[in-house]
């Protein structure tokens, strides 16, 4: 079985990504929420409240597999939460974490500790970009936050939010669905992308991680890329009082998001 160049990207993202759970739980911000098997409805009401902000949320699992019994100590993409229940990624599979006494769930936690990435959220608003690349696209983004790289602060992850339209080629169904399960396989850090195929081309949706469009050049091999207005967000360690007060005039419709 030959393995082409996307599927080495997909893996290579894929094991990045694993890694990088246990690097960005190192040094993300200095907020923890400790709670023990009991306690699942107060954690996943926490949860819910640092996820709905935009920030990704990490979590120290201490427990055991409900199917084996065998002893589970790992760190989690917590994607949502719901009850009693948290929603995560493991090992790019989705994972459910119950209480000490979860029967239902993949673990049974008996300890469990939340650090969220990040302290700060910048958001902001750019006009459409056009490139006859997504690495085009994605360096003209990139020049947005230049004004921030002389701040000396620490950017951990950026995501953008918009629509990327492409021209391409007609695809059929085969490889339409073959698209989207490598890109589902490339955004596996719960945002939902909705991909639009078209004659000559195809439209994608929504938040991602901006690492994305790396991928995307040998994937679907584009003529040109034009972007809506595009949100970009910068999760940043700094809290809100290490930034200038005036950080809001760096880029339009600039907002700030704090974890407190």
């Amino acid at each position: 079985m030959r393995i082409g160049i996307i599927e080495v990207l997909v893996i290579v993202s894929i094991l990045i990504t694993s890694g990088a759970l246990i690097y960005k739980f190192t040094i993300s911000s200095n907020n923890t929420y400790e709670f023990d098997g009991e306690q699942m409805y107060k954690c996943a009401w926490v949860s819910e409240k640092i996820i709905s902000k935009g920030f990704p949320l990490y979590a120290k699992v201490y427990g055991k597999w409900t199917g084996t019994g065998e002893v589970f100590n790992d760190t989690v993409l917590i994607l949502r939460a719901q009850g009693g229940t948290l929603y995560g990624s493991y090992k790019n599979q989705s994972i459910l974490i119950g209480g000490n006494m979860a029967y239902k769930e993949d673990i049974a936690a008996e300890k469990i500790v939340l650090k969220p990435l990040g302290n700060t959220i910048i958001s902001y608003q750019i006009d459409p970009v056009e490139g006859d690349s997504f690495r085009e696209v994605l360096n003209k983004i990139g020049r947005s936050k230049e004004p921030y790289g002389k701040l000396n602060i620490k950017i951990l992850e950026i995501y953008i939010s918009g629509t990327l339209a492409v021209d391409s080629k007609t695809y059929p169904p085969t490889e339409q669905q073959c698209i989207k399960n490598k890109i589902e396989d490339m955004n596996n850090e719960g945002n939902d992308l909705v991909l639009t195929f078209l004659d000559n081309g195809l439209s994608i949706s929504g938040k991602q991680n901006i690492n994305n469009l790396e991928l995307y050049d040998d994937l679907l091999k584009p003529k040109k890329v034009l972007t809506s207005k595009i949100t970009i967000y910068l999760i940043i360690n700094e809290t809100i009082n290490d930034l200038p007060k005036n950080i809001t005039l760096y880029n339009s419709n600039t907002k700030i998001t704090t974890l407190n």
